[in-house]
Formats: C-alpha cells, sequence, structure tokens
C-alpha cells in the first residue's frame, strides 16, 4: 500500500524474478484476484494461530468504497516475529507466494507477491502494529466481511479510516512523484468513505491516546484542503468520554481568567462602597 508499506529480506531463484515480469504483462490484478491472495494469506496465518485483518485501499474497498485497491494490504496483530519471518511462513506454507527485489536497487527488502491460478501478479503487503505508528487493538474488533466465496476479516472501520488520513498526509508530505500523487486517491477515498463512517457511528476510544491525538491534528489539516469534510469530521469522536470531561474542566468558561477575578473584585468593592454610602445617607 504505497510507500509506508514493505518488506524484508527473503530468498528468491533469479527464475521467479523472470516469470515475475512476464506475469505482469498479463495485467492489472482485478478484485477477485486480490480477494483470492487476501484469502489464501488469511487462512495460513489463522491455522497457525495469528489474528490479521485487511487495512488500507482493500479494507475500504470491502467497506463498500467504489474504488478497486491495487493490492492487498494485511495487518498482522503479532510483535514477536519480524517481518521477514512473516513473509517466509507464507512462502513455506503456499507455494503461490514469492519474494522479489524492491524497485530501489539500495532497498534492503524484497517485495511479497501472489500468483494466481490464471497467472496474474498480486503485491501482498504485510504490516504490524508498530509500523510506520499502526497502533495495536483487540482483536475482537476485528470484524468478516463477506463477497461472494471469500470470507476476509477487516480492521475495526475507525481505524481504517484513520490509517486512510494518514497515508494521505505521507503522501502528500513525499518529495517522490510516484508518492505524492497517490495523495489525491487516498482524499477520494476518504471523502467517499467519511457519510458512510458517520451514518454508522463509527467510533475511536479504542485507539490509543497518542494516534488519536495525531489524527486530530491531520483532520485539521485535512479540513483545510476539503472545507466540506468538516461537518463528518466533526461527528466522529476522537476523544474518549473521561477526554471530553477533563477538557471541559479546564475549559476557560470553568476557570475565570485572572483579568475576569479583578473584574469581579472590583465590583465587589464598588457595591460594598455603594452600599456604605446608603447607610450612611439613611443614619442622617
Amino acid at each position: 500500500m504505497s510507500m509506508w508499506y514493505g518488506n524484508s529480506y527473503g530468498s528468491y531463484h533469479p527464475s521467479t524474478n523472470t516469470d515475475h515480469r512476464i506475469g505482469l504483462r498479463r495485467g492489472r490484478a482485478t478484485y477477485s484476484d486480490i480477494l483470492a491472495a487476501t484469502n489464501d494469506a488469511v487462512q495460513v496465518f489463522e491455522e497457525r494461530g495469528f489474528r490479521i485483518c485487511a487495512v488500507g485501499g482493500l479494507a475500504c474497498k470491502l467497506e463498500n468504497n467504489i474504488r478497486t485497491p491495487n493490492d492487498s494490504d494485511l495487518l498482522v496483530l503479532d510483535t514477536t516475529l519480524s517481518q521477514e519471518q512473516l513473509k517466509q511462513i507464507l512462502i513455506n506454507a503456499n507455494s503461490k507466494f514469492y519474494l522479489i527485489p524492491a524497485r530501489d536497487p539500495l532497498a534492503t527488502y524484497k517485495v511479497l507477491w501472489y500468483k494466481t491460478t490464471a497467472g496474474v501478479r498480486v503485491k501482498v503487503d504485510l504490516l504490524q502494529p508498530g509500523i510506520m505508528s499502526i497502533p495495536n487493538f483487540s482483536s475482537d474488533l476485528i470484524q468478516y466481511k463477506q463477497y461472494l466465496m471469500h470470507r476476509i476479516p477487516v480492521a475495526p472501520f475507525g481505524l481504517v479510516l484513520l490509517l486512510k488520513l494518514q497515508a494521505w498526509e505521507q503522501h502528500r508530505q513525499s518529495p517522490e512523484t510516484r508518492y505524492y500523487t497517490k495523495h489525491h486517491t487516498d482524499a477520494q477515498d476518504i471523502n467517499y468513505l467519511l457519510p458512510r463512517a458517520t451514518s454508522i457511528g463509527v467510533t475511536c476510544d479504542y485507539l490509543p491516546s497518542e494516534f488519536r491525538r495525531e489524527a486530530r491534528r491531520r483532520v485539521r489539516e485535512y479540513i483545510k484542503s476539503y472545507p466540506i469534510s468538516k461537518e463528518h469530521w466533526g461527528e466522529i469522536q476522537l476523544r474518549t468520554p473521561a477526554e471530553i470531561s477533563r477538557r471541559a474542566s479546564m475549559s476557560p468558561h470553568n476557570h475565570p481568567s485572572r483579568g475576569d477575578t479583578n473584574d469581579t473584585r472590583a465590583s465587589l468593592d464598588t457595591l460594598a462602597d455603594s452600599l456604605s454610602r446608603v447607610r450612611i445617607h439613611q443614619s442622617r
């Protein structure tokens, strides 16, 4: 899923590289191809006790986005193994998965691909909590989406949306044109999904406070570029009830400023002086 997703080392045979180039000529992977790759990866990991879920463009599509993703972005909720070890699990379990050197000749990682039965190639990105600030969360929040014969686990909608927002920011800040141009696609996805997110009452209180704090900052930046999204973002609560209460208690309305205190004190002094004069006048 673009620049912030990648795969690390792995062995490959030169003939695999040649076969891969030939396979790419068969055309772009369809949604069914991407789901086939995803389904096989999910099966391998779940059989071994790992919890895994779709994120990125695939998750957006499974949440009824109109755009078909370019690849399969999968988040493995495991931090005990490296990305390399996770890739090797797939490669050892299913020969349809293989590794190819990265486009950058200086890169120290290789990219994970999947070969369909028809020979079409699908890029697969394996992610883990902690990579590019992706937060961990309870696997109980994973939801399964059914599409034809495929039953795909998907990350919570709130996280999917905020990770897409994070990708928008990172792509927009990228000095490389091939990544920079992706922020337009990210925005299209976000703007399409926002109404659905607000209509179902998406929540984000299960996410770490720091991640939500960064999300609030990104939302402010996003609204500057897409003012029409302000109303929808305003309906998505990025603070927990406790944080809202604490913030309200610190509001200037609840804590008079020094100037307000001085004004109140002066008013009381004036009132006391006036009452004193009234008493003197009455005593006469």
